[in-house]
């Protein structure tokens, strides 16, 4: 690892976070360390996805930008523990955008901390990799239910078909209200075959009934 530096933090609760746990911005590779367990994202910080969508919007970063309305954001990053378990360090890519690294590492040290993620054993040194990838739809957002995440600076470029996206989904008959939707990428591919093909039975049907000839 080099070019590393201190991290100034910006927390969606605006906590303090605890002075044993370094975060840190770095370049490096580390895709070759063990996987952290993924366990889930309930600890995800939707105001610290609402800030990083802002940073996007108002084009002050270079490193990522809005994809038609919507934040399409994915970083691997890097994290150390003690003999005891304990967290120590966590290392994120360079967005060349220390605003976008401090929010990115708020939320991840909260993800954390709250144990959306899990070291399995393997690493000797305490040493794991893991990926954070989320994608949050503005109001003007096209095709809500796609996701299609872009590469960032220190991201595993492969996609994991068990890594958890989140969608913010406005709710139909109303621009106003909308929740969150968290699923594997392996369950959004299939609930974007089961749509399609739901619009195929109903187009179909559609054409039976102006077709008298449809069910002989």
């Amino acid at each position: 690892m080099k070019s590393l530096f201190a991290l100034p933090l910006l927390l969606a609760a605006a906590t303090v976070a605890p002075a044993e746990v370094t975060v840190q911005s770095a370049t490096g590779d580390w895709k070759t360390l063990p996987q952290l367990t993924q366990k889930g994202y309930d600890h995800l910080s939707e105001k610290a996805q609402a800030k990083l969508f802002e940073i996007a919007e108002a084009k002050s970063c270079p490193a990522f930008l809005l994809n038609q309305g919507r934040l399409n954001f994915r970083i691997g990053f890097a994290v150390q523990y003690d003999s005891a378990g304990a967290l120590t360090r966590l290392l994120l890519p360079k967005l060349d955008c220390p605003e976008a690294e401090g929010v990115a590492g708020g939320a991840l040290l909260e993800m954390l901390q709250g144990g959306d993620y899990a070291p399995t054993g393997k690493s000797s040194k305490g040493w794991y990799q893991g990926t954070l990838g989320f994608s949050f739809a503005g109001k003007d957002a096209r095709d809500p239910a796609v996701v299609a995440v872009q590469e960032q600076p220190g991201a595993v470029k492969v996609a994991n078909p068990t890594e958890i996206v989140c969608e913010r989904i406005e709710e139909i008959g109303s621009r106003l209200a909308s929740h969150r939707v968290c699923m594997t990428r392996a369950e959004w591919a299939q609930r974007r075959k089961d749509d399609r093909e739901a619009v195929e039975r109903a187009q179909t049907q559609r054409g039976c009934k102006a077709d008298t000839e449809c069910g002989t």
